[in-house]
């Protein structure tokens, strides 16, 4: 059920991003928003207080709220969603989040490949486009491309990643949150020896996401570190070790009896491998995926994960993005996490 002062802010915001509420335009006040919606003052204040949040209006002391326009630099309407794949369900349903927020709006959001929008010249961007939210492949691949579109002033927000000592806004789950979810949950159903799997070298530079949900699940040791064991030692050796079979003889050596994986597709690709080898999951081996992906629930067994608020994240990233166009010169949070859960389901079992 929605909350009433969401209700107000929803009604609000709608009005003021589809320019039926003209910028420094007066609202109503909160005793005035309360008779209105039938709710308390506390109510009505708070959905003020959640619309001054996401950069929608302004406050003069004493004398009210008024409507804060978001100006853009060439006139556009056009916002511009750069990700990888058409089908973006491989990485998360970034886009209904977005298109959520601009719903009933004059905004309209267009969504390119990034490697189509790597041809596009500067110019043309800054001409047809008011901002951009992009999901980049890897940082070293699009970071100069990044700092190119933020000295041309472009307005810009990454999802999922972020440019460190850059003030590029960001908005990511909590992945170091969620790497601690998930090593305690296995702690906590008497696993002691768990490895962390990743596809790629992330000890390289040890920066990104897959980085930040190592570093979660090396805090959930902390205060209960299993004997003899060295996760970044486990973790290079998973990585390093391409053959299924050369990762399940691993597995059989140092006893590990859990993983945590550094995202759902290939913590369900892995699943099949071992499945393919013979091993009886998760009677054999304990599971813990990212994402929430729609097949992690279709997995046999199901897969435990740690579920980002794609919705959520694809909304902040509309409304930084919104604050961004509306006072260039201001200095925005440069990041923001969406928090997560754990999702536990039967991939997972107390160690035997």
């Amino acid at each position: 059920m929605t909350a009433k002062y969401q209700v107000i802010y929803q009604s609000l915001r709608r009005s003021i991003l589809s320019g039926r509420l003209a910028p420094n335009t007066p609202l109503p006040s909160e005793n005035a928003l309360a008779i209105k919606y039938g709710v308390s003052r506390i109510t009505s204040k708070r959905a003020l207080n959640e619309l001054a949040a996401a950069d929608l209006i302004y406050r003069v002391q004493g004398v009210g709220s008024f409507v804060k326009g978001h100006r853009t630099s060439n006139g556009s309407r056009r916002i511009l969603l750069v990700i990888p794949f058409a089908d973006s369900h491989g990485i998360g349903n970034y886009e209904q989040g977005i298109s959520d927020t601009l719903a009933d709006t004059d905004w309209e959001l267009l969504s390119m490949p990034n490697q189509q929008f790597a041809a596009l010249p500067i110019k043309q961007i800054q001409q047809e486009y008011a901002g951009v939210l992009y999901y980049p492949t890897t940082l070293s691949a699009d970071t100069a491309r990044l700092i190119t579109l933020y000295l041309a002033k472009i307005p810009i927000v990454l999802l999922d990643k972020t440019i460190p000592g850059v003030a590029i806004p960001s908005v990511t789950a909590d992945n170091e949150a969620g790497g601690q979810l998930a090593v305690q949950h296995l702690l906590k159903l008497g696993h002691r020896r768990i490895a962390f799997l990743a596809r790629t070298n992330f000890w390289d530079t040890f920066t990104g996401t897959v980085s930040a949900r190592f570093f979660g699940y090396l805090n959930g040791y902390r205060d209960d570190p299993p004997a003899a064991s060295d996760p970044l030692a486990w973790a290079q050796a998973l990585t390093t070790r391409a053959l299924p079979s050369e990762r399940a003889a691993f597995l059989r050596q140092e006893k590990i009896s859990a993983v945590v994986v550094e995202n759902d597709l290939e913590a369900l690709r892995f699943m099949q491998q071992l499945k393919q080898l013979g091993w009886s999951l998760p009677a054999d081996l304990s599971v813990v995926g990212f994402d929430d992906l729609p097949a992690a629930r279709l997995q046999e067994p199901a897969l435990t994960t740690i579920r980002q608020d794609f919705v959520q994240i694809g909304t902040e990233a509309v409304n930084t993005l919104l604050a961004q166009m509306n006072d260039p010169a201001a200095r925005l949070p440069e990041h923001k996490r969406v928090p997560v859960t754990l999702v536990t389901r039967a991939s997972t079992v107390p160690f035997n």
